[in-house]
């Protein structure tokens, strides 16, 4: 029996540790992303609608390289006089914008502020944010958290500059490079674990010192994989309980009194005889009344997230 019982223990310890690894998945092939150096003189602000004088732009254009060279990343920023009429084809637009200006591979964020009808206070403006590599993970946005990110916490800094009619760019592009200095020295937000690349195939995921890492499979969620594998090695365990339970058919240990026989037993005349006397006394506790108290992304891997005002 103990042999059967130590067979059927090991049994059960190896159900835990097969169920627990089989839980996780199997070794996917990771690469460390080569950085694409920046210039950040080549960050820059475009005024298609005409919104800033020249001294304006030009200051603008001196802080836009401050800005890039300390997040070490591209910065592109395009004030449209042009009327895009779907939401997809602004993103879209910016993500040509970005990838014509510094290619597919490179650190680099495009604000797309549409001003093509900032004199009609019927038209309701739609402005976008696009992110690219490391920036996805430093400004997150719509396509990476259904809240919006801290891409829309950008925009509900930018939007009291930008009234229909009365917009201030100039004040509205300055709150925007204060938060992509504040939010870089945030660190990238933990919200957003990886992205999917359709184009390459590849997750990608940040490192703590913000390496990019390209993965072949989708990166694994630790915590969850050993909580399925705790769950399924207990079912097993509980099964094998059961099986080993049933095995032996486990029974009472036999009372003296079955090999008695109650006919032939006699008994005299029962009487109470008190030796001697004792008193106790109990002190009752009374309880007190007191209480207790306590205390959406593109094909070629681009993100963003868009605002209408």
């Amino acid at each position: 029996m103990m042999k059967y019982l130590k067979n059927s223990a090991a049994f059960i310890l190896s159900a835990v540790l097969c169920a627990g690894a089989l839980s996780l998945p199997a070794y996917a092939k990771e690469t460390a992303y080569e950085d694409t150096p920046i210039n950040p003189s080549e960050s820059n602000i475009v005024d298609g609608a005409n919104m800033l004088t020249d001294e304006e732009e030009k200051e603008l254009t001196d802080e836009i390289h401050e800005v890039a060279e300390y997040i070490d990343m591209n910065i592109l920023i395009f004030v449209s006089g042009t009327t895009i009429y779907t939401e997809s084809g602004t993103m879209d637009f910016a993500e040509q914008l970005c990838t014509d200006a510094y290619g597919y591979d490179a650190d680099s964020i495009v604000l797309y502020m549409d001003l093509s009808g900032h004199d009609d206070p019927s038209y309701s403006p739609y402005d976008f944010i696009y992110t690219r590599n490391r920036a996805r993970f430093y400004y997150s946005g719509y396509t990476d958290l259904s809240d919006g990110g801290r891409i829309q916490s950008i925009f509900d800094d930018m939007n009291p500059y930008l009234p229909r009619c009365n917009e201030d760019v100039y004040s509205a592009v300055r709150e925007f490079l204060y938060n992509l200095e504040f939010y870089y020295d945030c660190g990238p937000d933990r919200s957003v674990r990886f992205f999917y690349v359709p184009d390459t195939g590849k997750y990608v995921t940040i490192e703590s010192d913000g390496t990019l890492i390209h993965r072949d499979s989708k990166p694994v969620n630790w915590g969850k994989a050993i909580m399925i594998g705790a769950v399924i090695g207990l079912i097993a365990a509980v099964i094998m309980f059961f099986a080993v339970k049933s095995h032996y058919k486990f029974k009472s240990r036999p009372s003296s009194l079955q090999y008695v026989s109650f006919d032939q037993v006699q008994y005299g005349q029962p009487s109470d005889v008190f030796i001697r006397q004792y008193q106790v006394r109990t002190k009752i506790e009374s309880s007190s009344g007191g209480g207790r108290s306590g205390g959406g992304g593109s094909s070629s891997g681009g993100g963003g997230g868009g605002n209408r005002r």
